[in-house]
């Protein structure tokens, strides 16, 4: 009876586990979403700060040739 016992409550603690990891994944992934999106939003400032002060490496090479 003992064994079973062990081995019931062993299962229950691999379905919590199992859970937990699950909803670790589905945090995961929108902690990735968020990233994304911040590393899009920075990318556009620094292109505008770049814009701004004349430092993009594209206006640098038109100017040269001129």
């Amino acid at each position: 009876m003992s064994v079973v016992k062990d081995t019931i409550q062993a299962m229950r603690e691999v379905l919590l586990l199992s859970e937990k990891v699950d909803k670790a994944g589905t945090l995961l992934s929108e902690l990735a979403k968020e990233v994304r999106e911040h590393d899009r939003r920075l990318i556009r400032i620094e292109t505008m700060v770049e814009m701004a002060t004349g430092t993009s490496n594209t206006s640098n090479k038109k100017l040269e040739k001129k």
